[in-house]
């Protein structure tokens, strides 16, 4: 079965949204930093077996790398409808990406309803310069029973499983809804 799906990464400018993508799809990283402008859309199949199910999944996932920058935001709304899973992404050594990370969360409420939501925890690696209040990240997270993964584009912790983890949230949901 082809089952095509949209996933959006948000968050501020310079979280590494566009980093953890080309580590996904790429196995790549690069120290460059490039400013999305917009959205950039990426393609990343999969296949995917669902055994209690007896079914083969071949999935194509949409990734949408939706820029940070206040000047897009009027944007938003036409790049998030539709999408059927997100991964919020913030750098743990800037705090204030977390704290604008709950004004991105709630248009994604406003536009989608409830999907799944992964938050990521970018820049693993430079966890001794990590700033973010992680008390704070986990009550959020517990409260919406969202998952957390401290990632890392550069060393490449948890990249994977974080995108998995979505996935399998958003095929578990197109199950119920079948």
């Amino acid at each position: 079965m082809d089952l095509v799906k949209k996933v959006c990464l948000i968050g501020d400018p310079g979280v590494g949204k566009t980093s953890l993508i080309r580590r996904f799809v790429l196995d790549q990283f690069s120290d460059d930093y490039l400013s999305t402008i917009g959205a950039k859309v990426t393609k990343k199949e999969k296949l995917i077996d669902i055994k209690q199910e007896d079914l083969r999944v071949h999935l194509i996932l949409m990734i949408w790398d939706v820029a940070g920058q206040k000047e897009y935001q009027q944007f938003h709304e036409m790049y998030l409808k539709g999408m059927e899973g997100v991964l919020a992404v913030c750098d743990l050594s800037r705090q204030n990406t977390f704290d604008r990370l709950r004004n991105a969360m709630q248009l994604v409420e406003k536009h989608a309803g409830d999907i799944p939501m992964a938050f990521l925890l970018n820049k693993a690696d430079l966890v001794d310069v990590a700033t973010l209040d992680l008390r704070e990240v986990n009550a959020l997270a517990a409260k919406k029973a969202i998952p957390v993964l401290p990632t890392s584009a550069k060393t490449g912790q948890n990249v994977e499983p974080a995108f998995t983890k979505l996935t399998m949230m958003i095929i578990r949901d197109w199950l119920a809804s079948r």
